[in-house]
């Protein structure tokens, strides 16, 4: 097993899960109060976790050949996230949350095409809609999470639409971008033609 591919995604896990664990502590320090981080203590790991526990299951265990690149960039964007509110960027920098969910539906995307190796498949056009279709998704998806446990009973409901779909957009572009990275790697490692 190589041991070193493994370094990336567990020092981002146990980063990401250190600071969970600071501010489920913490919780009355500002950047973390209101923001769920006994919730996230438990949810980001599982989350975190359930492509590379997926992936094992699919390939039976073979280690060797784990994408663990591919595992990185889908744990980076968690590690991102708690590390804003760690630092209070969210607060402090009021386009922080926008380049957020740009970056890390980009980084999400890009490690889901990796780990599912996308850039194989055919038709072409498939790998379209593998990574921009399910970034899309994904990113609904973390906006009705937020909304169940954010906005619905918070202060933020009056501004929460134009936001939802400005985050919603931004995920979206974030996957397109990952598309267009996805493709380049792919036709930089494509072996030269005759």
């Amino acid at each position: 097993m190589r041991l070193r591919s493994w370094a990336a995604p567990l020092v981002v896990l146990a980063l990401t899960v250190a600071q969970l664990v600071v501010a489920s502590v913490a919780s009355d320090l500002p950047q973390f109060a209101g923001k769920g981080f006994a919730a996230r203590l438990v949810l980001y790991p599982l989350m975190m976790l359930a492509v590379p526990v997926g992936w094992w299951l699919a390939h039976r265990g073979q280690l060797n050949t784990a994408p663990t690149a591919g595992f990185t960039l889908v744990m980076l964007p968690f590690l991102v996230d708690v590390s804003g509110n760690t630092l209070d960027l969210y607060d402090s920098i009021t386009w922080w949350d926008d380049a957020n969910h740009f970056v890390n539906w980009f980084l999400l995307c890009l490690g889901l095409a990796l780990v599912l190796d996308v850039a194989t498949l055919r038709p072409a056009w498939a790998r379209a809609v593998v990574v921009i279709g399910g970034g899309a998704l994904l990113a609904l998806l973390w906006e009705l999470g937020e909304w169940y446990a954010f906005i619905r009973h918070g202060t933020e409901l009056d501004t929460a639409y134009e936001d939802t779909l400005g985050d919603m957009t931004l995920g979206t572009c974030g996957a397109v971008l990952a598309l267009v990275v996805l493709l380049v790697l792919a036709r930089r490692q494509r072996p030269p033609t005759e």
